[in-house]
């Protein structure tokens, strides 16, 4: 059994490598503290002909399976084309995780009608568990939706080896900024406005 693992252990660390570079070369190097990855210039912002090239340069979100609170294989896509996505990977065995996890509880308050928030925990690629993760969202008091991970699957697809990581997807289902690492209210709130502007009010 124990090889077993190790073997299922290895083959998603290989997927997980060849995947790496799938946001670098769809949007732009990561989240450097006060930005996020292709975050358009503020000469840019709300110009007609910005939004016409944003849009000749769509970049579909790809889908992965994961499993709901209650067990049951969902997949990204459900969720994709209705409204703007914002996608979470995380761990309860992750202090950065955590410690923006008050923020991301504070926006979904706000805008949880509008918004799909989909936070997905790692699980055994943080050493975490499901039974960890459901303690820590009980004692902590947050109601967001949470999504586990299956035999890495989620973060193999995005080619994601830190965390935390933040994703954020608009209305038609196209990638549009990311963030790596714990980001601050402000950032998570900018990354917001840039998937979903006719929700989210610019910080």
């Amino acid at each position: 059994m124990g090889k077993k693992s190790t073997v299922i252990l290895g083959i998603a660390l290989v997927v997980i490598l060849a995947a790496a570079g799938f946001l670098y070369t769809r949007l732009a190097p990561g989240v450097q503290n006060s930005q996020l990855a292709n975050e358009p210039s503020q000469s840019e912002g709300s110009s007609s002909s910005s939004s016409s090239s944003s849009s000749q340069q769509a970049n579909p979100a790809p889908s992965f399976p994961m499993e709901d609170s209650q067990g049951n294989t969902v997949q990204l896509s459900d969720f994709l084309g209705d409204k703007p996505v914002f996608l979470n990977f995380w761990a309860s065995t992750c202090s950065p995780c955590k410690q923006e996890m008050p923020d991301i509880q504070a926006l979904y308050e706000q805008y949880g009608d509008q918004i799909h928030f989909v936070l997905v925990n790692v699980g055994a690629a943080m050493n975490d568990t499901r039974e960890k993760a459901e303690n820590y969202l009980k004692e902590a008091g947050f109601t967001f939706p949470v999504y586990y991970d299956v035999d890495y699957q989620a973060i193999s697809t995005y080619g994601i080896n830190s965390f935390p990581f933040s994703i954020f997807i608009d209305a038609q289902g196209n990638l549009i900024t990311y963030g790596q690492g714990k980001l601050s209210a402000e950032l998570l709130q900018k990354g917001l406005n840039l998937m979903a502007p006719d929700v989210v009010p610019a910080p």
